[in-house]
């Protein structure tokens, strides 16, 4: 048995073991105004407001899917009845070779083993 003192690195975690999350937990206000009007003054500039967004749509969890893919994070989604078809993301020689430099799902022992042609 591990015994968690005041210097673990581990005693910032350990509320999340010893205590109810969903009552405990307290999270952050998230205030999104400057970033609204700084996207309002910019539209002076490029001539498009987008400063209430668009959320993410179905192309763009596309991308993130497929990216995730690529790197071997995730297997690909089988497709199902009216299901779109993931797109395929190529990475390119430079970007294996900073994948491989990093650990993880992403690092070394998953992009290098891939055959990805390069771009």
């Amino acid at each position: 048995m591990y015994e968690i003192t005041d210097d673990s690195a581990r005693m910032p975690l350990y509320h999340f073991v010893t205590g109810y999350l969903p009552q405990n937990t307290k999270a952050p206000e998230l205030d999104d105004s400057n970033t609204a009007t700084a996207l309002r003054a910019d539209a002076e500039w490029t001539g498009e407001d987008v400063s209430t967004g668009t959320g993410v749509t179905e192309d763009v969890l596309g991308i993130y899917l497929s990216y995730l893919v690529a790197i071997g994070f995730m297997p690909s989604p089988q497709a199902s009845g009216k299901a779109k078809s993931l797109r395929q993301t190529v990475l390119s020689k430079v970007q294996q070779d900073a994948l491989s430099k990093i650990g993880g799902r992403g690092g070394a022992e998953t992009v290098a083993a891939r055959s990805v042609p390069s771009a």
